[in-house]
């Protein structure tokens, strides 16, 4: 058990004795004595005798320390009293023994001027044990913080490998439909972006958040496949401000989002659908939208829960709280929309 920041102690320390040599120097002036500054400068080494103890004294608690809390407590106060003795020797010596001014040695009064220190060495070990339960609850509340940073990281990555095998099956699905049908050009263009997608999907030192510049470029990758499988029946509007590109938000979020979108607007028909990004600053943060026009049978103002939005839902809640939230719902008009609120750090 000891004080994670040595020179808190060590500082503690100093302002520790420098208070007693103080108190002291001011009742010698109360009370004049013969030679009264040469006594004072006398106690300054007393007093840096004094500090070195103390921290001598910290050495021997280190060393108690796990071993039960009897067997500390009693090494603090065998090194309490030790040290109380090794002090009142020392003054005895530097102002009875060494050219005195003050009269011959006294060694019979050794006790009470170790009684008398005894307060100054108490008070240093009640500091020092202080310092060593705020160091022992920092250490506790940085283990909890950091098993909880474990766990939510660990969340967060099963939730986003459930995005990667549904989305790989349509992707495969595309290319293999596309090579069947003698389309190889676009094949390839396919397996590139899918490629690219992939290499950002999985990599495992990509932080779980990037800006919205990043994202987008994951985004359209992904949507370099769709749009060969679907041809000129998917299109793209963004209305992004350039001053929004450098926020932050989780690691693709924007796909199962786009995706919910072909899946129930695009994917069982022959129309065509529009899908639109924007963003915009809100007075709580900022917000971006995935709306589409599509023919999904989902009621205008009803909240849309499926599965992937589920999945954003519950990303956005373990990256930032409260303060990140998902609002899907259907359009008036026919079609859907998404909605990803965030704060203003983000």
């Amino acid at each position: 058990m000891t004080p994670h920041r040595p020179h808190t102690l060590l500082l503690a320390t100093l302002a520790l004795w420098t208070m007693a040599f103080v108190a002291w120097t001011a009742d010698a002036l109360v009370e004049p004595v013969p030679f009264a500054m040469e006594r004072a400068l006398r106690r300054l080494p007393l007093c840096v005798l004094g500090a070195l103890l103390c921290l001598a004294l910290g050495r021997w608690l280190v060393r108690a320390s796990g071993r039960g809390a009897w067997r500390v407590g009693l090494a603090a106060a065998v090194g309490v009293i030790a040290a109380s003795i090794v002090y009142a020797l020392a003054n005895e010596l530097l102002l009875y023994v060494i050219a005195p001014h003050w009269g011959p040695a006294r060694w019979v009064h050794i006790p009470d001027v170790a009684m008398l220190v005894l307060w100054v060495f108490i008070s240093w070990t009640l500091l020092y044990f202080a310092l060593a339960a705020n160091a022992q609850r920092r250490d506790r509340e940085l283990r909890l913080a950091q098993t909880s940073a474990a766990a939510i990281d660990a969340q967060h990555r099963l939730l986003l490998q459930q995005i990667n095998p549904h989305f790989l099956f349509n992707a495969l699905n595309t290319v293999y439909a596309l090579v069947l049908d003698r389309e190889n050009a676009r094949a390839q263009r396919s397996l590139l972006a899918l490629s690219a997608f992939l290499r950002n999907a999985i990599d495992n030192d990509r932080p779980q958040q990037v800006s919205l510049a990043s994202e987008l470029e994951s985004l359209h990758h992904y949507l370099a496949i769709e749009l060969e499988r679907f041809g000129d029946r998917l299109q793209l509007e963004e209305a992004i401000p350039p001053q929004l590109l450098d926020r932050q938000l989780p690691h693709l979020i924007l796909q199962p989002l786009v995706e919910n979108c072909i899946k129930h607007g695009l994917a069982d028909t022959r129309h065509r659908m529009t899908i639109r990004l924007s963003a915009a600053p809100t007075d709580e943060g900022w917000m971006l939208s995935v709306e589409d026009d599509g023919r999904g049978s989902l009621e205008a103002g009803a909240p849309a829960f499926g599965i992937g939005l589920r999945n954003v839902a519950q990303r956005l809640a373990l990256l930032h709280g409260a303060a990140g939230r998902l609002v899907a719902r259907g359009r008036p008009d026919g079609g859907f929309v998404a909605s990803i609120y965030l704060d203003a750090r983000a």
